[in-house]
């Protein structure tokens, strides 16, 4: 068989492993709609590790947990995202080395590691423990938005963007975006196939849909592992034990039900 017709195959296989949200063309919401985007990037605030800049528009869906980050649903979807990822780019007019210099630029490094490593988290939800928990029961009502973030949402059947049915009201969504403020969680919600009935808030995260890092927290009533006080050493050793799952997750238990998270992909 002919390496095109390989391709071919192999992308036929992925594309029927789809997540909804990557069969449907994106396109910005509209400003003047009541559920507009709350997150807008534009050119002067673009991240400085980026090695070169790139449209405020691309970086927007290309973040780490942005529209275009697949594998966040799951880490089946690793390959869908490295391939789009490519694939956007180079439709864009960005060059195999500026994707290249792009996807390596946003690989974690130690001293991702060692940032990630922020006793303020759990001083934070001490503090605002009340407003986390209300959070918590607000995406249990909503279980069936799988990504709540300030500028789009996921349905569990329909991932299309932008949508009318946004999962909830517009104030609903109001809400949410008022406690992702108040709680500094810099992206949201996010629901994982990996971690089935897991609830993860993030309040960082540094890279691309091609990989980086992200800490928060996690409400999961089954136990989460593994387990550790600092994220320095175990985090690596979780990602070298098994490199070709291409993430490691490592979780401190701060009261029954929650945790902090550390995260990284590549």
């Amino acid at each position: 068989m002919s390496s095109w017709r390989i391709l071919a195959a192999i992308l036929a296989v992925l594309w029927q492993a789809l997540p909804v949200v990557a069969q449907t063309p994106s396109v910005a919401p509209s400003t003047s709609n009541p559920t507009e985007s709350a997150k807008s990037v534009n050119a002067e605030n673009l991240p400085a590790w980026l090695p070169l800049p790139i449209p405020p528009s691309l970086y927007e869906k290309w973040r780490k947990y942005g529209l275009w980050d697949y594998k966040q649903q799951g880490a089946k979807y690793y390959d869908l995202t490295q391939f789009n990822f490519g694939a956007t780019g180079s439709a864009a007019g960005i060059s195999q080395e500026s994707l290249l210099a792009l996807a390596n630029a946003s690989k974690p490094n130690p001293d991702d590691i060692k940032r990630l490593d922020d006793s303020g988290l759990k001083a934070n939800f001490m503090r605002d423990g009340k407003a986390f928990e209300m959070l918590q029961g607000m995406a249990q009502e909503d279980s069936h938005v799988i990504r709540i973030a300030s500028d789009f949402t996921l349905l569990d059947s329909n991932s299309k963007w932008p949508r009318d049915d946004i999962g909830f009201s517009a104030m609903r969504w109001k809400d949410y975006r008022s406690l992702f403020e108040k709680l500094s969680l810099s992206e949201g919600i996010v629901r994982t196939e990996d971690f089935p009935g897991a609830i993860f808030l993030v309040a960082h995260a540094r890279g691309l849909c091609t990989g980086g890092s992200s800490i928060g927290y996690v409400y999961s009533t089954s136990a989460l592992a593994s387990t550790a006080k600092s994220p320095k050493e175990v985090l690596d050793a979780e990602a070298r034990r098994d490199p070709d799952r291409h993430y490691a997750y490592v979780f401190e238990p701060i009261k029954p039900n929650w945790y902090i998270f550390y995260e990284i992909d590549w």
